[in-house]
């Protein structure tokens, strides 16, 4: 007789238990915002608890649970037996709090959860206003706002505008840092206007009109600010060989025959602004040199001893009040190529026999003619090669 022993291999997989789809909440920055959470019964009494992205054993980050107060005391947790609802309260929501959370339910083995997608938008909405400004002119900025704001107090606000990272360029009843920032309101309209004079290529980017509110979140509409070089005509490409001279000729329209002409290397932007060559003064680069034909309304830009570091964009501007006019150049240099000027040469003289006639004037001299076959006005078309014994 004999014994069997078996012996029973029980395993056991750690998983997630989830209960229904992901719900979407969508809350206003400087808000608040109420998370509901949903649970069966017989969870009555379990702890409940938040937890932000996506809650894996060893990095569980828990925003709030019951029974003890959060780290961030914005976050708080309420639990309504009687309707098996918790709340997470959300206060003075901020962008970074948008994201991935789970409502979770403390049990023995596997803890049950439900997924939430937080939004959080600015008040006001709307779709982005695009605005474009010129270089060096003057600029309004309007932003709208509803009835009842006409005393809140307003600014214009750069980049995200976050809390922690707010960067108000100017607001209503102070001066602005940067004084080409200014803004008025007008309570009437409900329109309060920045205007940025002497507008430049940095002033470029995205722009808050922001109504300040002493109860719950500032009112926000976003500006997408364009700022743009007046520019005549499309790119004019001039080419010219090292070491020789080169004419860089810059139209310009009636009216501005007094106005200063100058010619600027690269971007030309405001705080460096590059200026090889101006009317009234010579170039630092004596090579550089300025003509200006009123009558003709063309500057010409010279460049003697042409190298190739020259190459590259310029621009032909006109002062102006305001901003100045440009029309771009790109400047191409290039090798002169001294072997193709001896093959031309070389070849020039070893000319098939069509392009010679021989007359003999008698035995003891001749005369050899050398004819151009495509004369030139300016070139000498014979030569005469006289051979005598």
């Amino acid at each position: 007789m004999f014994r069997m022993c078996v012996v029973l291999l029980i395993f056991s997989s750690i998983y997630t238990v989830v209960v229904g789809a992901p719900i979407t909440v969508t809350g206003y920055r400087g808000e608040r915002v109420d998370i509901r959470c949903t649970y069966e019964s017989g969870y009555e009494s379990n702890p409940k608890y938040l937890c932000k992205g996506e809650c894996n054993i060893g990095n569980k980050v828990i925003m709030v649970k019951s029974g003890s107060p959060a780290e961030d005391q914005r976050f708080s947790l309420s639990d309504d037996r009687t309707a098996r609802v918790f709340t997470v309260t959300i206060t003075d929501l901020r962008l970074e709090d948008e994201g991935q959370y789970w409502c979770g339910v403390k049990r023995t083995g596997t803890d049950v959860y439900s997924e939430i997608v937080l939004l959080v938008k600015h008040v006001g909405g709307g779709a982005p206003v695009i605005v474009t400004g010129y270089r060096g002119e003057r600029f309004d900025i309007r932003c709208t706002y509803e009835s009842g704001y006409e005393s809140n107090p307003k600014y214009l606000c750069k980049g995200a505008c976050n809390i922690g990272n707010k960067v108000i360029v100017v607001k209503s009843g102070s001066p602005a840092e940067d004084q080409r920032f200014s803004l008025s309101d007008n309570t009437t309209a409900r329109v309060f206007t920045v205007t940025i004079t002497d507008l430049r290529l940095e002033d470029e980017g995205q722009y808050w009109c922001g109504v300040e509110r002493s109860l719950s979140a500032d009112v926000y509409s976003e500006i997408l600010l364009l700022v743009k070089m007046v520019v005549v005509g499309a790119p004019v490409k001039v080419t010219g060989h090292t070491g020789e001279r080169a004419d860089i000729r810059c139209t310009y329209e009636s009216g501005y025959e007094s106005n200063p002409k100058y010619l600027c290397k690269g971007a030309c932007n405001f705080g460096n602004k590059v200026i090889v060559v101006k009317s009234g003064s010579p170039a630092e680069d004596q090579r550089f040199s300025l003509s200006d034909n009123t009558t003709a309304r063309v500057f010409t830009i010279t460049i003697t001893e042409l190298r190739p570091a020259d190459e590259g964009q310029y621009w032909c501007g006109v002062k102006r009040t305001g901003t100045d006019v440009y029309s771009e150049i790109l400047l191409l240099v290039k090798q002169v190529n001294k072997t193709t000027e001896d093959s031309t040469i070389k070849s020039f003289f070893s000319a098939e026999p069509s392009y010679f006639s021989t007359t003999e004037t008698n035995p003891q001299s001749s005369s050899i003619t050398v004819s151009d076959q495509n004369k030139s006005t300016d070139a000498v078309s014979e030569i005469y090669i006289c051979v005598e014994d």
